[in-house]
């Protein structure tokens, strides 16, 4: 049985997918059945990007609505790097 990559057929198409929905506005990282999305965009177009991307189940990426996380880190929470621009946001698969 040849397996399909979420219909993109190998490995390698599935990551292309992956990364072109990325750019200087949109990062994500740690996909496993969560994912930071690192942004400087409203949380409206956050999640409207992440809708769009892949992530292996069949509901899809779901912005995670606890207010606070372990730890008590909010959500969504500054960026270490660009606290004044950018936000963390986190999602499940």
């Amino acid at each position: 049985m040849t397996e399909r990559f979420l219909d993109y057929g190998s490995p390698q198409a599935l990551e292309a997918a992956i990364k072109a929905t990325e750019d200087e506005h949109f990062v994500v990282y740690d996909r496993l059945l969560f994912a930071t999305v690192c942004s400087d965009l409203p949380i409206r177009v956050v999640k409207r990007r992440m809708v769009t991307r892949p992530c292996g189940t069949s509901g899809g990426w779901t912005f995670v609505t606890d207010k606070t996380l372990s730890g008590g880190v909010p959500n969504p929470y500054p960026c270490d790097r660009h606290p004044k621009t950018h936000r963390h946001y986190l999602f499940a698969a």
